[in-house]
């Protein structure tokens, strides 16, 4: 038995925001994979990117229930046209292997809709080797494969403490309400194109505010993208959903984000609001997956195992934890952080493992932790394989990193180098 695991993909409709670029690697990878008689594909989450498709920024600011609503399968067609060869190979790969769609938080429309689900299963094969789900609790393997946003708070569902209703992540309204304010000013400060790609990949740790401010340095603009950004996030904050959810996620910051809101302080106040929450999120993405992970496998006791558990992070996605017995997992692999990593856990003598797919999606990062060096675009194709041989694992972690494809362009400004991959 062997099985590949790959994630966040985030294969787009072809418009500025898709950045899938890389057709021809993942239909080497698959076809491969069928030669190599590869049992089983899991996509882990993010393997289409729904949530900034130029379909959903087409209805505004409408309520998550009425985008639900409004959205068809023309959203999916449109995605299935821009990558025809790409899901030609799935389906070619589906008549012998079974296929896992597991949906993540750039896709979560999926969680909802019959419909959609149903068009995502036709066009990569259509038939009962193809499954969309949740997570995916694989008893044969004894591992829990799962997008991982369930454990990030900017990201995940969360239960309206008021109404008892589900509300959407912070993460989509934030997407979408940015979509809508902050990227027409964006296209009007007459960046280069890749740099307007950058921004739409800055590496989910890195305060935004870096790359404002290093754009400010290398390119001679007459808007302070930093303080629009700030403006705009002072809108979201006044929204309902914004009070809501802070309400739920973060009461400690409530009287911060009222005299925010209402702008005593200003707009240092402001940034000083918005970088807590991004330090809190570098911290949380760069060490919870596997934090929870270890939870999940037992490292942590059962204490930690109820902690991972817990049926809130799973609104949504099953709305409750997944079946398992502490104990039971051999191994966890996540998706959602786009840091490709494979890791040992040891749980009383036991070996078991974490691993987390990585990313198709260019990110653009600091060059050496220094934003005085500026930033650079990294490129790395990201897989987990997973054989069975004589009841024992043999877990590899892969990836493809671009370099024969990568093309630098220095470009230098009195203040620094910029490199373009």
């Amino acid at each position: 038995m062997k099985k590949l695991y790959l994630s966040d993909l985030h294969i787009g409709d072809g418009t500025l925001k898709d950045d899938f670029k890389f057709d021809e690697d993942l239909i080497e990878l698959i076809e491969s994979s069928s030669k190599k008689n590869f049992n089983e594909i899991v996509i882990v989450g993010d393997g289409l990117e729904l949530l900034t498709s130029e379909k959903v920024k087409e209805k505004g600011m409408v309520s998550y229930e009425e985008l639900l609503e409004s959205l068809d399968v023309s959203l999916i067609d449109r995605i299935e046209e821009r990558h025809r060869d790409v899901f030609k190979v799935f389906r070619e790969f589906s008549k012998t292997g079974d296929l896992i769609y597991i949906i993540g938080n750039h896709d979560s429309f999926l969680l909802f809709k019959e419909e959609l689900r149903e068009r995502v299963r036709q066009i990569l094969g259509g038939n009962e080797k193809v499954k969309i789900v949740p997570y995916y609790l694989d008893r044969q393997f004894k591992t829990l494969a799962i997008h991982g946003n369930q454990y990030d708070i900017v990201n995940r569902f969360f239960i309206n403490r008021k109404t008892g209703q589900l509300e959407q992540p912070f993460g989509d309204f934030m997407a979408r309400f940015m979509m809508e304010n902050f990227d027409p000013l964006l296209m009007r400060a007459e960046l280069p194109e890749q740099s307007v790609r950058d921004y739409q990949n800055i590496h989910p740790t890195l305060d935004v505010f870096q790359w404002f401010d290093f754009i400010r340095r290398t390119f001679d603009i007459n808007v302070d993208l930093q303080e629009e950004w700030s403006k705009n996030f002072v809108k979201l904050l006044k929204t309902p959903f914004a009070k809501v959810w802070i309400d739920k996620n973060w009461p400690v910051l409530k009287i911060l984000a009222g005299l925010f809101i209402n702008r005593h302080g200003g707009m240092k106040l402001g940034d000083f609001m918005v970088r807590m929450v991004m330090a809190t999120r570098k911290f949380r993405k760069t060490d919870n997956l596997y934090r929870q992970a270890r939870r999940m496998l037992g490292a942590e006791g059962m204490k930690g195992f109820r902690k991972a558990m817990n049926n809130d992070y799973f609104a949504g996605y099953g709305n409750g934890a997944p079946a398992i017995v502490p104990g039971e997992l051999k191994g966890v692999i996540m998706g959602h952080n786009h840091r490709h990593v494979l890791r040992m856990v040891s749980n009383n003598g036991e070996e078991k493992f974490y691993a987390n797919t990585g990313t198709w999606k260019p990110v653009v990062e600091l060059i050496d932790d220094n934003p005085d060096n500026g930033f650079a675009r990294r490129v790395e194709l990201g897989y987990i394989t997973i054989e069975m041989i004589d009841d024992e694992f043999l877990v590899q972690s892969k990836h493809i990193k671009k370099l024969s494809a990568v093309r630098l362009a220095e470009r230098t400004s009195r203040n620094g180098t910029f490199f373009e991959v």
